[in-house]
């Protein structure tokens, strides 16, 4: 048994079932648990306003009210300690490119293994120090 505290995450996305189904992913995964789960950036904040933070947020690019881009820039602001990896179906380099400018510290496909999504989970986790903008040494999946 490690000392390791557990990595709290958050499942941001407007469909459903992937939130549940990557929320079911994540509670398979040790030392990780969800917090919550959310729709949309906009139901996201109001849960970390509430003061449930997670150490990691799991977030899809395209939603309604708040989208991912957007939701990456007020968190940035407003809670520069969290991760953020993208989730998304889109794989075009400028998008990836203008989501680390913005402060997204990963990028996942839809399509990627539970082991990826491990993988990117721990190695936003690894990053030292967290800060607002990522580092120049941040790692994104294709």
């Amino acid at each position: 048994m490690t000392n390791t505290p557990t990595i709290r995450l958050a499942v941001v996305d407007d469909h459903i079932l992937f939130r549940k189904g990557l929320r079911a992913l994540i509670s398979g995964f040790s030392g990780m648990e969800a917090l919550f789960e959310a729709g949309d950036g906009q139901e996201l904040l109001e849960h970390l306003d509430q003061g449930r933070v997670p150490d990691v947020v799991l977030m899809d690019l395209q939603m309604p009210v708040l989208d991912g881009l957007q939701t990456v820039r007020l968190l940035r602001a407003q809670y520069p300690h969290v991760r953020v990896i993208i989730i998304s179906m889109h794989d075009e380099p400028e998008l990836i490119d203008s989501l680390r400018a913005e402060g997204a510290h990963g990028y996942l496909l839809k399509n990627a293994s539970p082991e990826e999504v491990r993988g990117a989970i721990l190695t936003v986790m690894n990053q030292h120090p967290p800060t607002s903008r990522p580092p120049l040494t941040v790692s994104f999946y294709l």
